[in-house]
């Protein structure tokens, strides 16, 4: 993935946490975005490092832990944005996997 560029992902993992009461998610246990569609191509420039998500829903009945996140639209053009869509999928993983 490249600057300017859109596409549907997945991102695993992402971590759940629970802070304050509320459940807070994470991306920095994040070890692979597999790109599952290009929507647009990118200018072959520099990933932004800021971060800005949109409709990620956390579903009430996930619990802290480590989750991959299915079917989300990447775009990154001066900042990086995570948006849901109608086939988004928070599926729940094993911790060990990740020892």
């Amino acid at each position: 993935m490249t600057h300017g560029e859109t596409i549907t992902a997945t991102l695993s993992p992402v971590r759940l946490q629970k802070e304050f009461g509320k459940l807070v998610l994470y991306f920095c246990p994040m070890e692979m975005i597999e790109i599952l569609e290009t929507i647009s191509p990118g200018d072959g420039g520099h990933i932004p490092c800021d971060l800005k998500a949109e409709g990620l829903a956390i579903p009430r009945k996930h619990k802290t832990g480590l989750y991959r996140l299915k079917n989300v639209t990447l775009t990154s053009n001066g900042m990086m944005e995570i948006k849901a869509t109608e086939k988004t999928e928070w599926e729940r993983l094993d911790p060990k996997m990740f020892k």
